[in-house]
Order: structure tokens, then C-alpha cells, then sequence
């Protein structure tokens, strides 16, 4: 009975780590460009049953954001600060309707052949001028 309740607690544990990875909705990866440069570029892999890749993001009301993806076909969801959501897929550049924190939610997209591997993610955030 002890080793019984021990397996189930060591499964639970082990379900609510994987639930919180990052990269996950519920734990995304914050990307912060480096002084100087307007421009990150990101490595994921998009695997069948995984929750990845969840990335946040800050910018300024009325950049423009311009991205690129190469590797697997995916689908790309953008969230602004008031939580209205764009996608799957949007027009690149698109400009920044509001100050504060972005989520750019990258999934497979299983319409198409090539859903799964590995993926590199370019964006480039301009300051405005």
C-alpha cells in the first residue's frame, strides 16, 4: 500500500514538472535582445505531444515586428498586453498595437507535411524613430 501511494505521488510530481517546462503556455521563455541590437533569434523543436514553444517578448506601442521561421512548418500565434490574440500566422512586419508584454506561441502545423523538428525563429523589433 505504502510503495502503491509512493508511485502515485512520485507521478504526480512528475506530471505537474512536465506541465510548468519551459517553453510551455504556462511557462514561457522571456526573450530579451541584447543592448545595442534589434534583432534575437531563437532554436526550438517541435515534437507530437509536447507543449512548446511559448515565448514573451516587450515592446513599445507602434513598433513594428518582422519575423522568419525556417525548419518546421509552423504556426504562430501573437497575444498583445490586453490579451487580444492574432493568428495562426500573421503578416510580418506587423506593427505593435500597445506597450508591454507580448506572447508569440509557436505549434506544429499538422495540416502540413514537415510539422515536427527542429525550428529557428528570427525577430527583429526596430526602436521607434
Amino acid at each position: 500500500m505504502i510503495k502503491l501511494a509512493l508511485a502515485a505521488a512520485v507521478l504526480a510530481l512528475s506530471a505537474s514538472a512536465a506541465a510548468a517546462a519551459p517553453g510551455s503556455a504556462s511557462d514561457p521563455i522571456e526573450l530579451k535582445m541584447q543592448v545595442g541590437t534589434d534583432i534575437i533569434t531563437v532554436h526550438g523543436v517541435l515534437r507530437q505531444n509536447l507543449d512548446c514553444c511559448t515565448y514573451t517578448f516587450k515592446a513599445a506601442a507602434g513598433q513594428k515586428l518582422y519575423y522568419k521561421v525556417t525548419g518546421a512548418v509552423t504556426r504562430l500565434v501573437i497575444t498583445d498586453p490586453s490579451g487580444a490574440s492574432d493568428g495562426p500566422n500573421f503578416e510580418s512586419p506587423r506593427t505593435l498595437p500597445a506597450t508591454g508584454a507580448y506572447t508569440l506561441s509557436v505549434s506544429p502545423n499538422t495540416s502540413a507535411e514537415g510539422a515536427y523538428g527542429r525550428f529557428t525563429m528570427t525577430l527583429t523589433i526596430p526602436p521607434n524613430r
